[in-house]
């Protein structure tokens, strides 16, 4: 049986997101690396900035095209927070884990957005399904508590590395909020989700809007956030920060230029672009693959190596990234065959 031929509009789609995620990939060691010389609230809220200047005429062009409903203002503020506001934990706990930990448990992101699904918006589910969510979520635990059993393999305390790994998960989770916020906000309501809603005294918002215009308001809303937060680092409440912004080792200024550039903005739109080529399944793969290239960015820019613990934790959730994948996509196959 001959496979039927891909349009070369796929081939097109599918390497720009290889682009976006290799960018991604290198993004926890470069943010890791410039924390050298960075403080992460002032690390963040200086990438902030640079993004929101850069991105400000595009914000404006969209705003005259679409005006912004006053009863949505609250709404599309949250969205910033679970969304931007968010990367703090990134930023704060790569302070004492190691990139790749960050990395590993990130692939528990895509497994609980499916659950999200099953419990909220009535996806369905099957055993395999909820096997496979399982066992990578007791995967993650491993790698998360992996600094304990490894003892003094690394220069941090294994105390403050497995705080680090809890700043990981807790980022997955703000990141998950994101995700339902997102299609609530969007209109697509369930019963279980209009009880949440009415117990918040809640609505989803008023219209659909372009989804460049609520990107750059999240940016907005990161900026704003984390400008009290930096303010208390530079008066040391958080503790003593050393750094002068008029003498930035240039290491920080590549850290930085990455971060807003590549990572924040060309990133985001050609990942835009690339969806366009392909389909949201298609990313799926490539999604659990970034874990996967984050290993040569952190050992060529750090040093890092997996150990043998982080080792066997990433094939406990890499298995049950597998079967709960494998079985979501069968049962998506045998539900079609039933409803032809």
């Amino acid at each position: 049986m001959r496979m039927k031929k891909l349009p070369p509009e796929f081939y097109i789609g599918f390497s720009g997101l290889i682009l976006v995620y290799l960018i991604w990939a290198a993004a926890g060691p470069v943010i890791k690396l410039t924390l050298n010389y960075l403080p992460p609230f002032t690390f963040l809220f200086l990438r902030f900035l640079a993004v929101c200047i850069i991105i400000l005429p595009l914000l404006l062009i969209e705003l005259k095209k679409q005006k912004i409903n006053k009863q949505d203002y609250f709404k599309i503020f949250i969205l910033g927070v679970f969304s931007q506001t968010s990367l703090a934990l990134i930023f704060l706990g790569l302070n004492y884990t190691t990139a790749i930990d960050f990395a590993l448990i990130s692939l528990l992101g895509p497994l609980l957005s499916m659950a999200a699904g099953h419990y909220l918006f009535n996806d369905k589910f099957n055993t395999g399904i909820k096997f496979g969510i399982i066992l990578a979520s007791l995967g993650t635990l491993f790698v998360t508590v992996e600094p304990i059993l490894n003892g003094n393999g690394s220069n941090v305390d294994p105390l403050l590395r497995v705080y680090g790994n809890v700043l990981a998960i807790l980022y997955t989770l703000a990141f998950l909020l994101y995700i339902i916020w997102s299609k609530i906000s969007m209109g697509e309501v369930t019963p279980t989700i209009k009880k949440g809603l009415h117990f918040l005294h809640m609505k989803p918002m008023t219209k659909k809007y372009p989804p460049v215009l609520l990107m750059s308001l999240s940016f907005f809303v990161g900026m704003a956030t984390l400008i009290p937060l930096a303010l208390l680092e530079n008066l040391n409440v958080f503790g003593k920060v050393e750094y002068s912004l008029m003498f930035l080792d240039k290491t920080a200024v590549f850290g930085l230029m990455y971060m807003v550039l590549l990572s924040s903005i060309a990133a985001y739109f050609l990942f835009e672009w690339s969806l366009t080529k392909v389909t949201v399944s298609d990313t799926a793969i490539l999604g659990y693959l970034q874990a996967v290239f984050t290993l040569p960015f952190a050992y060529m820019l750090l040093g890092e190596l997996p150990t043998k613990y982080a080792l066997i934790g990433g094939a406990i959730i890499a298995v049950g990234v597998i079967i709960a994948e494998s079985s979501y996509h069968l049962h998506k196959k045998r539900s079609k065959a039933h409803r032809i």
